[in-house]
């Protein structure tokens, strides 16, 4: 009589027992490189110093929308997986952003810069960042169809 509760609860034990198995199963094994763990790409930025407060603006302009950009993941060092953008500001007859962007692996470079009269300063941050979205969603589709 002691072994009918025991023989009901069988099927329950069973099943708990393959959830908890399923669910070991799924977890991840934390085999990843630290690249293949999203599916965003990282992006390590380098921002070379300003000669100016005006140009100190404009890079923390800069950095504050490269840091709210849902595109990617900033990661805080260089890596083989991550591009790397290094960022400089410079002004002369115009205010000049100029970027260079590479590849995970290094595998190419990208230089590009977006430039205006000084007086446009707080659209041009915005024009860089539009461009270097392009440029790694392009690199990123060029990459997956390798």
């Amino acid at each position: 009589m002691k072994k009918m509760p025991l023989l009901r609860l069988r099927p329950i034990i069973l099943s708990i027992i393959v959830m908890v198995l399923l669910a070991l199963a799924w977890l991840p094994t934390g085999e990843f490189a630290p690249g293949d763990r999203t599916n965003k790409p990282q992006l390590y930025v380098i921002y070379e110093e300003a000669t100016t407060p005006e140009l100190d603006d404009v890079l923390f302009d800069l950095q504050q929308r490269i840091e709210q950009r849902h595109e990617w993941r900033l990661v805080e060092q260089p890596a083989a997986y991550a591009w790397q953008l290094t960022v400089s500001v410079e002004v002369a007859e115009q205010l000049v952003i100029n970027g260079r962007l590479l590849t995970p692996q290094a595998a190419s470079e990208q230089r590009f810069k977006v430039q205006g009269p000084p007086a446009a300063q707080g659209a041009l941050p915005e024009q860089f960042v539009k461009v270097l979205i392009d440029l790694v969603e392009n690199g990123e589709t060029a990459r997956a169809g390798l």
